[in-house]
C-alpha cells in the first residue's frame, strides 16, 4: 500500500512471494543459511529495505524461536526447511499487518520533476538560497549548499547523508566545498548539476529511507479484543 512519496509495509507485499529453497542436492541447510536466504527474498519484495532486527526477532518468536543464535547453527533437513521458512515470512508479514512500517523510496523522480521545470528550479534555488542568507547579505558559502540540501529534505528526494555517503563525493566532485562567497545565480548555478547527478544515481540504485510515521490500523486491537473473548469462553 502507497501513498504519494511514502509506502506503508503492512505485509501484503509478501502474500506471494516465491519462497523457493534452493537445495539441489536434497541436503540440509543450516538456521542461519534459512534465514539468510529469507530475508533476502523479503528484502527484495520490500523495495530494498531491509528489516530492523526486533521486527525480525519477533517474527521468529511467532514460529517458536527463542534463541536466534541456537536456531542459525541449527540443521533442518529439506523436508521441514520449506515449512519453516514460509512460517517464517508469513510471521514477518503478520509482523508488518499488526505493525506497519512506513518507507520512503527515493528513486530520483521527485528530483528530476525539479530540473525537468526551469521556472519551479528557479524557484527551489530562490527559496533554498533564500533560508541559507540568514544574514540577509546577498551572499552564502560555497560549501552551504549541502545545508540547502539538508532544508530540502527526503519530501524533497534528498537521502540523508547517514543513509547515502555517496552525496559527499557528488558535492565534492562538483566543487560545493570551501567557504568562498556565492551569489544567489551562483548557487543555482552550482546546484543544477548537483541535484542532476544525484536524481541519475538514484535512478539506478534507489535509497529507502525509513520514516518516523506510526500508522495505527487496528490490527493489534482487534487481536486483543480476540483474545479477551476467547478467555471469556473458557
Amino acid at each position: 500500500m502507497s501513498d504519494g512519496g511514502l509506502t506503508v509495509l503492512d505485509g501484503t507485499q509478501l502474500r506471494a512471494v516465491n519462497l523457493s529453497l534452493p537445495s539441489p542436492d536434497g541436503s540440509s541447510v543450516t538456521g542461519a543459511q534459512l534465514l539468510d536466504f529469507a530475508e533476502s527474498k523479503v528484502s527484495v519484495s520490500l523495495f530494498g529495505f531491509s528489516l530492523p532486527d526486533n521486527l525480525k526477532s519477533a517474527a521468529l518468536q511467532r514460529i517458536g524461536v527463542s534463541d536466534d543464535v541456537e536456531f542459525r547453527c541449527k540443521q533442518i533437513d529439506s523436508d521441514n526447511a520449506s515449512s519453516v521458512l514460509q512460517n517464517y515470512v508469513d510471521a514477518i508479514a503478520n509482523e508488518l499487518q499488526d505493525d506497519p512500517i512506513v518507507i520512503a523510496i527515493l528513486d530520483g523522480k521527485t528530483l528530476q520533476m525539479f530540473l525537468e521545470d526551469e521556472d519551479d528550479f528557479a524557484m527551489l534555488a530562490e527559496n533554498l538560497f533564500t533560508d541559507l542568507d540568514t544574514e540577509d547579505g546577498g551572499k552564502i558559502k560555497r560549501n552551504q549548499i549541502q545545508d540547502g540540501l539538508f532544508h530540502m529534505g527526503v519530501e524533497m528526494g534528498i537521502p540523508p547523508l547517514s543513509e547515502f555517503p555517496l552525496l559527499s563525493d557528488i558535492l565534492k566532485k562538483h566543487g560545493a566545498e570551501g567557504e568562498d562567497e556565492l551569489g544567489q545565480a551562483q548557487f543555482a548555478h552550482l546546484l543544477q548539476p548537483v541535484l542532476q547527478e544525484l536524481a541519475d544515481v538514484l535512478v539506478e540504485n534507489p535509497v529507502v529511507v525509513l520514516q518516523k510515521i506510526k500508522i495505527n490500523n487496528g490490527s493489534k486491537l482487534r487481536k486483543i479484543l480476540a483474545d479477551e473473548k476467547q478467555l471469556a469462553k473458557q
